[in-house]
């Protein structure tokens, strides 16, 4: 239970400092702006749009909806309520964020890329998911190696299709840490696992 708060307050905290930066120090824009230059290719094929298309917000709930199924016929009511609460509740939160810091896309990202940057919606889904299913499921090898290079194909899509810049893409990845890890310890504190 500790370790589950020293990773809360850990990732928090570097979300707190990431979006401070964001926010106060015009350099940080300037040097993501050139990170994310690195990443943009000319290639948008077909491949990285499904590869976005299939791990989309809207589409990630339905994944989430099937996963809590499954919960609940294996774990009970509480294990189908952990999963929706992972998701849901990161989602919230990403949607405040993005309504209050209003950060433009890069320019050029593609017109059905609408909405504000920071943190990615995709990547966010991707990683809650990714952690939820490692913490369902693992620790097998292939697991890991099947979710991380899962996870790697939907950050890179977001930065390649220049729908996001890299600090929107740490950021996703924070607040899913955060947001996980929190709920994990008030669950344990709860004594409901």
């Amino acid at each position: 239970m500790l370790n589950q708060l020293i990773v809360a307050l850990l990732s928090s905290g570097a979300l707190a400092g990431l979006i401070f930066l964001l926010r106060r120090v015009t350099k940080v824009q300037v040097w993501d702006e050139r990170w994310h230059a690195c990443f943009v290719t000319a290639n948008q094929g077909w491949f990285w749009r499904r590869v976005a298309w299939v791990t989309q917000p809207k589409l990630m709930v339905g994944w989430c909806f099937l996963l809590a199924v499954v919960q609940w016929s294996t774990r009970g009511w509480l294990g189908a309520l952990g999963v929706l609460a992972g998701l849901g509740g990161a989602n919230v939160i990403g949607i405040i964020i993005k309504h209050t810091l209003k950060r433009p896309r890069p320019v050029q990202h593609l017109a059905h890329d609408d909405g504000y940057s920071f943190p990615s919606g995709h990547v966010l889904g991707t990683t809650v998911m990714t952690v939820m299913l490692w913490q369902l499921y693992g620790p097998a090898w292939w697991l890991a190696g099947s979710l991380l290079l899962w996870w790697g194909l939907v950050a890179y899509s977001r930065l390649t299709l220049r729908a996001h810049y890299p600090s929107d893409v740490v950021g996703a990845v924070l607040l899913a840490l955060s947001w996980l890890s929190w709920l994990k310890w008030l669950i344990q504190l709860l004594g409901w696992f």
